[in-house]
């Protein structure tokens, strides 16, 4: 996975944003009614957001991570659909969603 900085991994939102919606949708339609044609274009979305460097956490809420550098540690830049266009929230490899914090440490 590539790092990023808070600026690096807002300027993909753009691009991540509509696919990450259109995961989100093919999600719930899988819930309602699974198949092989929705798995696999499951499967193609989060590829794409993967090739973009992002980090599909949970489709399902739409939330996704940026690998970034902290203190010499690696770290997860947190975003969500619907947490508009700025990354507000990082958290710990370990810590996952639950131990988001402000992005303002970062800075």
């Amino acid at each position: 996975m590539p790092r990023f900085t808070r600026a690096t991994a807002e300027a993909v939102l753009p691009q991540a944003e509509p696919l990450l919606e259109d995961l989100q949708r093919r999600v719930a339609a899988y819930r309602r009614n699974a198949s092989d044609p929705v798995a696999r274009e499951i499967r193609a979305l989060i590829v794409e957001l993967d090739g973009l460097g992002v980090e599909v956490k949970d489709p399902g809420l739409g939330l996704i991570d940026f690998r970034a550098m902290r203190d010499g540690r690696e770290i997860c830049l947190c975003w969500k659909l619907g947490d508009g266009p700025r990354i507000l929230y990082w958290h710990d490899l370990d810590a996952g969603f639950a131990g988001r914090r402000a992005i303002d440490p970062l800075n």
